[in-house]
């Protein structure tokens, strides 16, 4: 027995050295697609053009017609651990050289492959360098190691946490220049985590790392010391999905052509020839490909379409990497001053006066002590502003420069610098910044748009595309009237819950009592009313500092938006039956002064949402109404009694309206009054006689006589 014991306590010893492979890529994505359900049609659309685009490559590479050249992206490692230098820098550089000879087909184990394999090998002909400048043109080695009090990080939303300082990790440096690679300690035993293109927010794309599977040294333990899982993980980056599908059954596929079927990942290092269900003859699955889950010895190739598919979504939707500069090292100047930015103006300003805000920073080895910062709009006069200070190398410091008046229209400001330390500047080729901005005189009310010039966005509006995607733009397709009006094409958005707006004109209530604003909206959708599905919505605000902060005044979304309640998979476009006219009582913020109307699309990957005819109108308060708060009338009345109220009261309970017998003829509650600050009781089929309309607050009541006559 004792002997047995032994057996047992050795076994459970030695099984840790036989860890299996887990990756939380798919597990993440379907976390996400719980969460934003919509985003599965996003997918399936993205994944379907993937696969039509990579056979498409395939038979022009067939042809000679295509030779990828090869590319360089440039990497930042972040390194966050209780003890970040437990990955030393040999370790990381021992990563990027894995990766450098993995996608570029030239390993010294690839001879390794099974013959049967050897004709598929694909070459991304895809490099990697440590970056050499962070993003702010500082020099860096590519490695940033952060402390954190953080035992290990969750794999949960793929694994956001690591990726916020706020939240124990680093902040990604910006991902369109830099493949952002996180190593620590994942929990729950996962190797890695990447981001597809796709879905998580720029600030989260990128790879994770467990901290013992990255590189080839130093913390790296067998079976994971190959620097694979990297490899692996980057496969996802750019839109590779694990071999066998992620679902256990022969008719999931990673939709490439030139991997066979299989049913399930294979762990370990298997013998050669290995097959299973989904393929039944030699010379069986891939479990030699880097997107299986075998052990990193065993892992050796990509195929030439999983190649090509790399290659189509860094070429489209990682292309920024391809114009970074990033793995450029810095030479450092002695004197070389630059703007490194104009931080203000930008957009419309709602102001006819301006003052610049620049960031000024230090490229040059000396500390600048001084320098000229000019700045000019348009072709127009240049103004200098004598900068003194103490800047060391690559420090910054923003500065507010002269106002000017930059009049109506769109402008063009320049800002550069001149004579650091009263000398020739060494580099003039980053001295200059510039910007673009507009000013538009405040719009007229009564107000009316139509949409119906050759203009767009008309004069004074704005259009603010955050994520320089699909945004509001002009249709001839359909209008409720005339030819024109403007369209959301949500069918077509690939990205959940992401934010367009538009912004009308500048508008003084001054001297009106009263703002409406009337708008004809058409919308539909692709999911049934049925459906859990997030929906598409329409919001609109107001905002009296120039977009700074905005007030809700409207928001419809799903059913409760839709003029077409019949789900549609192509694009709606709605009939003159599926236009709908909505209003919004815009009264209240008149104390705020002068204000814009801002309408905000948040697409959720339904179908188009249509404006037309927008309209701002007023209407001044009749003088004893100002002076008393409220009216009752017509009195005498006849048919339909008005009670409308200066400002909406808050503190009403109900309205009621007695006859002289103490009898109830009439009530409403006070939170149904219209959206003119009035209710309507209708008197047409009472007797005439003497009433008496009850006003209950919640501490008083006030007591009305009114006569009623046909």
């Amino acid at each position: 027995m004792r002997n047995f014991t032994l057996f047992i306590l050795a076994l459970l010893y030695v099984i840790p050295a036989f860890a299996q492979r887990k990756c939380g890529t798919e597990e993440s994505m379907q976390q996400f697609i719980a969460a934003n359900p919509a985003f599965q049609k996003v997918r399936e659309r993205k994944e379907a053009r993937l696969q039509e685009m990579t056979r498409s490559v395939k038979q022009l590479r067939a042809q000679a017609k295509i030779v990828y050249p090869v590319v360089t992206i440039p990497v930042v490692v972040h390194i966050v651990l209780r003890n970040p230098s437990q990955v030393t820098d040999e370790q990381v550089q021992s990563q990027i050289d894995a990766l450098n000879r993995d996608y570029s087909a030239s390993s010294s184990d690839i001879s390794s492959v099974p013959d049967a394999w050897k004709p598929l090998i694909g070459d991304a002909e895809i490099q990697f360098c440590l970056a050499q400048r962070t993003p702010d043109d500082n020099p860096t080695n590519g490695i940033n190691r952060v402390t954190t009090t953080r035992n290990s990080f969750d794999p949960g939303n793929s694994a956001s946490m690591v990726k916020h300082a706020s939240s124990g990790g680093a902040d990604a440096w910006n991902s369109n220049n830099y493949l952002n690679i996180w190593v620590c300690n994942l929990s729950e035993s996962y190797l890695g985590i990447a981001t597809f293109p796709d879905g998580y927010p720029a600030a989260e794309q990128g790879v994770v790392i467990l901290y013992s599977a990255f590189g080839t040294t130093g913390s790296a333990e067998s079976p994971f010391n190959q620097g694979r899982t990297t490899v692996h993980e980057v496969g996802h980056y750019f839109s590779l999905r694990h071999i066998w599908g992620d679902e256990s059954r022969c008719a999931a596929d990673d939709g490439i052509d030139d991997t066979p079927l299989q049913g399930d990942h294979t762990y370990n290092c298997p013998g050669f020839p290995l097959k299973d269900a989904c393929t039944v003859d030699s010379p069986g699955i891939m479990f030699n490909n880097f997107m299986d889950y075998s052990d990193d010895v065993c892992m050796l190739l990509f195929t030439s379409d999983q190649a090509d598919r790399m290659r189509l979504t860094l070429s489209q939707d990682r292309a920024s990497l391809l114009s970074s500069n990033a793995c450029v090292p810095l030479n450092l100047l002695q004197n070389d001053a630059q703007i490194l930015s104009v931080v203000s103006p930008f957009g419309q300003v709602c102001e006819n006066s301006i003052t610049p805000s620049v960031v000024l920073k230090n490229q040059g080895s000396n500390t600048l002590t001084g320098v000229k910062i000019n700045y000019l709009v348009d072709d127009g006069t240049i103004r200098t502003y004598n900068w003194t200070g103490s800047l060391t190398a690559l420090k910054t410091d923003t500065i507010q420069l002269e106002n000017s008046i930059p009049g109506e229209g769109v402008h063009v400001l320049k800002a550069f610098t001149t004579s650091p330390n009263g000398l020739a500047d060494n580099d003039i080729t980053n001295d200059t910044a510039w910007t673009t901005f507009q000013y538009y005189t405040d719009g007229s009310l009564p107000y009316a748009e139509g949409f119906e010039s050759n203009t767009f966005p008309p004069t004074g509006w704005e259009i603010k595309n955050y994520d320089g995607s699909y945004t509001w733009e002009i249709t001839s397709d359909v209008a409720k009237s005339g030819t024109k009006s403007i369209v959301m094409r949500n069918l077509a958005y690939n990205t959940n819950d992401a934010i367009d707006d538009i912004l009308s004109p500048t508008f003084d209530p001054a001297g009106h009592d009263s703002i409406f604003l009337f708008f004809d909206v058409a919308a539909g959708a692709s999911s049934s009313l049925n459906s859990l599905e997030p929906w598409d919505s329409l919001q609109v605000f107001t905002t009296s500092d120039c977009g700074q902060t905005l007030d809700n005044v409207y928001n419809r979304g799903g059913a409760n938006l839709l003029t077409r309640k019949q789900p549609s998979i192509i694009e709606f476009v709605p009939t003159a039956a599926e236009w709908r006219r909505d209003s919004v009582n815009l009264t209240p913020m008149i104390k705020n002064g002068r204000f814009r109307v801002v309408f905000r699309n948040i697409s959720n990957a339904e179908n188009n949402i249509y404006l037309d005819n927008i309209n701002i109108v007023t209407k001044n308060t009749l003088p004893y109404l100002k002076e008393k708060g409220i009216t009752i009338g017509p009195v005498p009345v006849a048919n339909q009694l008005y009670i409308t109220f200066l400002e909406i009261p808050n503190d009403l309970d109900y309205i009621a309206i007695y006859n002289t017998l103490g009898q109830l003829v009439a009530k409403q509650p006070g939170s149904s009054i219209n959206n003119g600050n009035r209710f309507i009781f209708d008197l047409v089929n009472e007797p005439n006689g003497i009433y008496f309309v009850k006003l209950i607050y919640r501490n008083n009541v006030k007591t009305i006589k009114i006569t009623k006559v046909n």
